[in-house]
C-alpha cells in the first residue's frame, strides 16, 4: 500500500496543539485576573463612599447602575431608592444614563425589618384591609400595598403571595389577588 504523503497539520499537530493550548491558558488567566481585580475595584470603590461622604452629594451614573444599586451604596439600603428617584425629579427610574449626574439627599436610611419599612423607629406589622382585594384598571403592586398595608413596600410580599403573578410590573384588571 502506498502511503499519502502527510499535510502540514498532520506532520506538525503536536506542537500547533501545544500553542493552542498555551493561549487557551494565558487567556483564561488574563480574564480570570481581570475578573479578580475588578471585583476588588468595586469593593474598594463601595467602601470609600460610606467612609468618606457627607451627604447631601452628588453621583455620576456608571454603567450597569439602578437606582436601587446606588441607594445601596450611600444608605446600605436599597429602599432609599426612591428618595434619590424624588430629588432628582426622575420620571423614569429605569431610564439612568451613563453619566448622569445625581443628587443624593442627606435621608434616614430604610431599613427592612419582620416584613415592614422602618424609618428609624419600631412600628407593629399592619394587616390588611381585605383579605382578598380585585385589580381595578391602571392599580399597581405599589398602590395596593399603600392602600391594604399603609407601606407601598408591602407589595413584594403580595408578588410572592399570588402565584398568578409572574411579572409584578403587569398586573390586570379583575385579579384577585389574595393578601398575605
Amino acid at each position: 500500500m502506498k502511503q499519502l504523503p502527510q499535510t502540514f497539520f498532520q506532520k506538525y499537530d503536536a506542537i500547533i496543539s501545544l500553542i493552542l493550548g498555551t493561549i487557551l491558558v494565558i487567556v483564561i488567566g488574563f480574564l480570570t485576573f481581570s475578573i479578580i481585580s475588578s471585583a476588588r475595584k468595586n469593593a474598594e470603590q463601595k467602601s470609600d463612599i460610606k467612609e468618606t461622604v457627607t451627604l447631601p452629594t452628588t453621583y455620576m451614573v456608571s454603567e450597569g447602575d439602578s437606582l436601587w444599586d446606588i441607594s445601596m451604596k450611600f444608605y446600605n439600603s436599597g429602599y432609599n431608592w426612591t428618595d434619590i428617584a424624588k430629588e432628582n425629579n426622575l420620571e423614569n427610574p429605569d431610564g439612568l444614563a451613563v453619566g448622569q449626574e445625581l443628587t443624593i439627599p442627606n435621608v434616614t436610611p430604610m431599613i427592612v425589618e419582620t416584613g415592614d419599612i422602618l424609618d428609624g423607629v419600631t412600628t407593629e406589622i399592619k394587616k390588611p384591609l381585605h383579605t382578598e382585594v380585585t385589580v381595578v384598571e391602571g392599580e399597581s403592586l405599589w398602590a395596593i400595598a399603600t392602600r391594604e398595608y399603609g407601606s407601598g413596600y408591602k407589595w413584594v410580599d403580595i408578588a410572592k403571595a399570588n402565584v398568578i403573578i409572574t411579572n409584578p410590573d403587569i398586573i390586570y384588571p379583575n385579579m384577585v389577588l389574595r393578601m398575605p
